[in-house]
């Protein structure tokens, strides 16, 4: 009778400890977050590299500077 609540009480421990380990390891927690960061900064970089293209050139005349051209 002693035997039969040891070997209970061990499959019961056991169960619970094996399900405690369940889940991700911490490993695959790195390396996700590291995916986030790299993603945030190749969007940064696509962000600012938009911003920092030139204006189109408005063309002008050389006389009075207003942007209309004349044709001669």
């Amino acid at each position: 009778m002693k035997a039969i609540k040891i070997i209970t009480a061990l499959a019961l421990l056991t169960g619970l400890t094996s399900l405690s380990f369940a889940g991700p390891s911490p490993d695959y927690w790195i390396r996700m977050n590291q995916a986030a960061k790299d993603k945030a900064a190749i969007e940064a970089k696509a962000v600012s590299s938009a911003k920092a293209q030139p204006a189109a050139q408005v063309a002008s005349c050389n006389a009075c500077g207003c942007t209309e051209m004349k044709k001669s």
